[in-house]
């Protein structure tokens, strides 16, 4: 009788025992798939960011317009637009914005063109993508420039955000700029020269992956932190 009952009671403690595993293993389960769907959500979220916004990427130059010429016999023009198409590619993967590239193949464009197409897409934001050149070999670096006062602010980020990553470039600060694609445009712009062509070490940073790849990124970080939060860096 005695050990009828014992194996009764063992039983019924085996039986609260495996109930009891199972529902720790159950809520285990719910808490996983729980914060999974809120990371998988706000991945999501994070992809689309800047959703409903339009974004103008201008690759410098193009066609007839060569432009600088580096002495390894590549033509800005060609670094511009593999830039711009980097950036587009990383725009489209992280933020959901509308991305607009004013060229997408070696082509001709005047100034007023380019500024034009901002205009019919009511762009939020034009960037324009330039490698820079000198008379001499020793000029160097990254430079970006804006032309309004409004647009100062904008600059500053973009800049931070370029230099932040690491390219061992040579740092030139922001600058204010006469240039047509920013002087005539309705649409907060900047112009980046992110390299010198007729600086040999500049010239072969400027061409490698690593260099397009970290700029993408940049550019596309400094284009969300200023319709994100315009005021992260350094105030007006």
């Amino acid at each position: 009788m005695k050990k009828s009952m014992f194996l009764a009671l063992a039983a019924i403690l085996l039986l609260i025992s495996v109930s009891f595993v199972l529902k720790v293993q159950a809520n285990s389960l719910i808490k996983n798939e729980t914060v999974n769907s809120v990371n998988s959500e706000s991945k999501h979220n994070e992809r689309r960011i800047l959703e409903g916004k339009t974004i103008v990427i201008d690759a410098g130059h193009g066609g007839k317009d060569v432009g600088a010429t580096g002495g390894t016999g590549i033509h800005e023009k060609d670094l511009t637009l593999q830039t711009a198409l980097k950036i587009q590619r990383e725009m489209a993967k992280r933020t959901g914005a509308n991305v607009v590239l004013t060229r997408e193949k070696d082509e001709f464009l005047t100034l007023a063109e380019r500024v034009e197409i901002a205009k019919i897409h009511s762009a939020d934001l034009f960037v324009s993508i330039h490698y820079d050149a000198f008379t001499s070999n020793d000029a160097a670096g990254i430079t970006t420039y804006y032309n309004k006062t409004e647009d100062r602010q904008f600059a500053k980020i973009m800049h931070e955000r370029l230099i932040k990553q690491n390219m061992d470039a040579k740092d030139r600060g922001v600058v204010q700029g006469d240039f047509h694609v920013l002087r005539e445009n309705a649409s907060p712009s900047l112009l980046l020269e992110l390299g010198y062509m007729s600086n040999k070490e500049d010239e072969q940073r400027i061409q490698t992956q690593a260099f397009q790849n970290k700029t993408a990124a940049a550019v596309t970080e400094g284009i969300i932190t200023y319709l994100t939060d315009p005021f992260q860096v350094g105030g007006q």
